[in-house]
């Protein structure tokens, strides 16, 4: 077993660290691990006589000069890694202590059973857990469910397990304070990973007083491109909204008159031009602010895409919505049910597809 954990990297990012992080890293070396790499994320002169007892026993410290965030901390130490010989693969861990030494050797040997996947060593938060913690955990898990569709029950955990071939495009991912560690999960399909879990054991010491995630500003950062994007969603639904309406009830009579049974026709002459209208509006909104830090394509080829994929949902869109007026179901009603059904959909295309 010694030979295969040597094979792994335990990577920590610490930021004003305290001892733990020392019997952490003793505790590692003993298992097996022969590199563990610590990102020194600017916690300043007071600390570095912590970082010097680091580098005496054993590990590789890595620094940055300012605070620079989680995510940018992550990335330097994955940077290294990935130029280290001979690696399977990484197992990233919290300085604070609170993740066990056994489930970090779990993780590790984790990584061999499950080479396509990213490895999360989930906390149950069962008893006694700060109340900041459950509910942190609880609503950023109901967003990524929604996002991803896959149910997982730690997206917060930072004792994960990265296959080494999965280091390049983990280095590729946008973030560098918490919300990096969002958007990986968020990719992970894309890079062909699966998000496996394991139960991890659930510790918090002094009622969690030493981390450093900051409920407003990181929340913020985690949750905006969903927000921000839904932000943007209603307001090209009010657009589209409005416009067919306003066509619903001059075209539908007209329509009607000359071909009473027409039900689809009239949808489709009320509902296109009014997703022509807020598409494009939805277009630029999204590809100048929200997925602004992601679009590398050219400006052609991401219309392209985005109409392609407009054309795909308007389709959609419109049969739903004459099915459910086909069953009684009031136009404008069937127009805001089929909405949000689509909502998902659209986001994850354009993130994923769109604006990569």
């Amino acid at each position: 077993m010694e030979n295969r954990i040597g094979r792994i990297v335990v990577l920590i990012p610490a930021y004003k660290p305290g001892e733990p992080l020392v019997t952490l890293s003793k505790a590692l070396i003993d298992r097996g691990f022969k590199q563990v790499v610590v990102v020194d994320d600017g916690s300043g002169g007071d600390y570095a006589g912590i970082f010097r007892t680091l580098e005496d026993i054993g590990c590789r410290v890595l620094r940055h000069d300012t605070n620079r965030g989680k995510g940018r901390a992550l990335k330097t130490g994955l940077k290294e890694i990935a130029g280290m010989a001979d690696v399977a693969g990484v197992v990233t861990a919290d300085a604070d202590g609170q993740h066990l030494p056994d489930d970090i050797v779990r993780v590790a040997e984790k990584l061999f059973e499950w080479p396509d996947s990213i490895v999360l060593g989930s906390r149950a938060f069962r008893g006694d857990v700060p109340l900041r913690s459950r509910m942190g955990n609880a609503i950023t898990r109901k967003v990524f469910n929604f996002l991803s569709g896959q149910r997982v029950r730690d997206t917060q955990t930072g004792l994960r397990g990265l296959p080494a071939v999965a280091l390049p495009d983990m280095l590729k991912l946008p973030g560098e304070r918490y919300e990096y560690e969002m958007n990986m999960l968020l990719e992970a399909p894309r890079f062909g990973l699966k998000r496996r879990e394991i139960e991890i054991e659930t510790v918090y010491i002094d009622n969690n007083s030493s981390s450093h995630f900051n409920p407003l500003k990181d929340s913020w950062r985690i949750y905006k491109s969903i927000l921000m994007f839904a932000a943007s969603s209603m307001f090209a639904f009010v657009i589209d909204f409005v416009l067919f309406t306003l066509l619903s009830l001059w075209v539908l009579p007209n329509v009607s008159a000359l071909s009473p049974d027409s039900k689809l026709l009239t949808v489709v002459f009320a509902n296109v031009p009014a997703r022509i209208v807020s598409s494009t509006v939805n277009f630029f909104i999204n590809r100048n602010v929200i997925f602004s830090k992601k679009g590398k394509k050219s400006l052609a080829r991401q219309m392209v895409g985005y109409y392609l994929l407009a054309a795909g949902i308007l389709t959609v869109n419109t049969l739903i919505i004459a099915g459910l007026k086909a069953l009684g179901v009031n136009v404008l009603l069937a127009k805001i049910i089929t909405e949000a059904v689509l909502f998902l959909v659209s986001f994850f295309c354009q993130r994923t597809l769109i604006f990569k």
